[in-house]
C-alpha cells in the first residue's frame, strides 16, 4: 500500500513531455491533485488538457526551473491551488552529449548546471520545507539518470554525468538528514527512454536561447530504438514511490558497466593498502 495518500497533492517538473508528462498524468489517475510545470508552454498545456479531459484534478504553471524565483512561484502557487505539498517529483533536465569536455561553451556549461543542479537546489530551498512543515507522509524524488553512476565513454557524456553524479550525491545526502523525518527521499536512475531528451529548444533566453544541438542527435534514434517508454517510468516510479526504494531504476542494461566502475575505486584502494604495507617494511 503505498504512503501517500491519493488525495494529496504532487509538483511534476519537466511535465511537458516524456517521463514529467507520464507520470503526472499516472499520479491524476490515482487521485492525486498534480501541479505540472515546464518552461515549454504549448507542449504543457497539452499535458494538462490530457488530464483534464480525463476529469483529474490537475493545473499548469509555467516554470523555470533554473530561475529559483520561478521555482518559489511554483510552491506558492500550488498551495493555494490544492493546499500542503506532499510530492514533489524534480524531474526537469536537459541533455549534454555528443561534445568534449573541453569543447564545450561556457554559456553550456552554465545552461546544464543550472537546470540540471540547480533545479535540484531551487526545490530544497523552496518546496522542501513546506513539505517538512505539515508533517505528513511526504515523498520527494529527484531525477538523475543511469549517467549519474557512469560515464558512457561512447557518448561523450562528462558534463551531463557531472550534474547527474550531484544529482544522486543530493539525493543520498537528503536520505541522510531526513532519515527520522516523515519526507522519503528517492533517485530516479533511468537508463534509455523513448523521449525527446535531446532536445535544445527550451533553453531560456538568459542562457543562450533555443538552439540545435546536432552533436546528440543520435539520441533521438538511439532512445527510439532501445528506450522504454515514459508511461513504462512512471509506473515504476509509482511502484517505488509504495516502496519506499531509494535507487529507482528502470532496468539493469547499465550493471555490469556500473560494477566494473565499482571494482575499479576498490582497486584503487588495494593499491593504498599495497602501498602503504610498502612503506612500512
Amino acid at each position: 500500500m503505498t504512503t501517500l495518500p491519493t488525495s494529496k497533492t504532487a509538483i511534476v517538473t519537466g511535465a511537458a513531455s516524456g517521463i514529467g508528462a507520464a507520470t503526472a498524468l499516472l499520479l491524476a489517475r490515482q487521485g492525486m491533485h498534480v501541479v505540472l510545470a515546464d518552461i515549454q508552454s504549448d507542449l504543457l498545456e497539452q499535458s494538462l488538457q490530457k488530464c483534464l479531459s480525463e476529469g483529474l484534478s490537475a493545473k499548469a504553471f509555467l516554470t523555470d526551473v533554473s530561475d529559483p524565483e520561478s521555482v518559489k512561484a511554483l510552491a506558492d502557487f500550488t498551495e493555494q491551488a490544492f493546499g500542503e505539498i506532499h510530492l514533489s517529483f524534480n524531474n526537469a533536465g536537459v541533455a549534454m552529449h555528443g561534445v568534449p569536455m573541453a569543447q564545450m561553451s561556457l554559456r553550456d556549461w552554465q545552461w546544464v548546471i543550472d537546470v540540471n543542479i540547480k533545479s535540484i537546489v531551487h526545490s530544497i530551498h523552496h518546496i522542501l520545507p513546506r513539505m517538512r512543515q505539515h508533517g505528513q507522509a511526504a515523498h520527494f524524488i529527484n531525477t538523475a539518470s543511469i549517467g549519474g553512476l557512469q560515464v558512457n565513454p561512447n557518448w561523450l557524456t562528462g558534463a551531463y554525468s557531472m550534474t547527474k553524479y550531484a544529482v544522486v550525491a543530493m539525493s543520498e545526502g537528503l536520505r541522510n538528514e531526513l532519515a527520522d523525518s516523515h519526507v522519503t527521499v528517492s533517485v530516479l536512475c533511468p537508463g534509455a527512454v523513448d523521449s525527446d531528451f535531446g532536445s535544445a529548444v527550451s533553453r531560456p533566453p538568459r542562457l543562450g536561447g533555443p538552439t540545435n544541438r546536432p552533436e546528440q542527435a543520435f539520441l533521438a534514434q538511439t532512445l527510439s530504438t532501445v528506450g522504454v517508454s515514459p508511461e513504462f517510468v512512471a509506473r515504476r516510479i509509482w511502484q517505488a514511490i509504495q516502496n519506499k526504494e531509494f535507487f529507482i531504476f528502470t532496468d539493469s542494461a547499465m550493471k555490469s558497466v556500473i560494477e566494473e566502475r565499482h571494482q575499479s575505486i576498490l582497486t584503487g584502494f588495494e593499491m593504498a593498502d599495497a602501498f602503504k604495507t610498502q612503506l612500512d617494511r
